[in-house]
């Protein structure tokens, strides 16, 4: 029985874990608060060139409401590994 209720407390604690890590672009790990400023970036850099994107800069206003991360250090490439473009 104490079997039992170890594999359920493991359950429910990798339950937990998963939406955390949900947030992760490239090595950068962001707030749910953040996730949506990331998602309309990488929205933007979806379509461009590598060259356009590596120049691309997103506006201070995002850049500024994302305390968790600096969403110029997220690429073209990143977005695309994390399945966002």
């Amino acid at each position: 029985m104490k079997l039992k209720a170890l594999l359920a407390s493991v359950a429910v604690v990798a339950g937990l874990a998963a939406p955390a890590m949900a947030n992760t672009i490239g090595t950068i790990t962001v707030s749910d608060a953040d996730w949506t400023y990331v998602t309309d970036y990488c929205d933007s850099l979806d379509g461009l060139s590598v060259s356009d994107a590596f120049d691309f800069s997103p506006s201070a206003t995002a850049e500024l409401s994302t305390p968790s991360v600096q969403l110029s250090s997220i690429s073209q490439s990143d977005c695309q590994k994390a399945g966002l473009i």
